[in-house]
């Protein structure tokens, strides 16, 4: 197989694990009317300490301000967070969890972690520690490919 083959099968398979994967997540989120993004923006704020800014977060996500704005509007909308203006700049807006979004923390790291095992099944502690490295670099390689093409 050439080169440009298994590139084009790698990524291909790559597309197909990161899709099936947000499907398995979106199945298991329904019920908490939440999706695997916002899952992921509101886990994020469960892990640092507040106050986080809606900036903090569109970086941590790598998602266009817009795109940013959309997701926090919604979980604002469903009562999981608030947004307010920082005493320091009016532009920028803090984000803190509400009760309710605190209270899904231990729902969805049971979720995340059942995902992670069916991930896993099938592999051996060493495969998994070799698959790790090999998607560190996979994700290293176009890290720099990414700060190549903005230069």
């Amino acid at each position: 197989m050439s080169s440009t083959c298994q590139s084009d099968h790698l990524g291909r398979l790559l597309g197909q694990c990161e899709h099936r994967m947000r499907m398995v997540m979106d199945r298991s989120l329904r019920q908490y009317g939440v999706t695997p993004v916002q899952c992921r923006a509101l886990m994020y704020l469960h892990r640092q300490p507040e106050p986080v800014t809606q900036r903090q977060l569109e970086q941590y996500m790598a998602v266009k301000p817009s795109t940013i704005n959309g997701i926090v509007g919604r979980l604002e909308e469903k009562g999981l967070l608030t947004r307010d203006a920082c005493q320091q700049d009016a532009r920028c807006r803090v984000l803190r969890l509400t009760e309710e979004g605190r209270r899904f923390r231990s729902d969805f790291i049971r979720i995340a972690q059942k995902t992670n095992r069916q991930m896993e099944q099938g592999f051996s502690p060493e495969e998994l520690a070799t698959l790790h490295r090999y998607l560190e670099r996979v994700a290293q390689n176009l890290a720099a490919q990414m700060e190549e093409t903005e230069l």
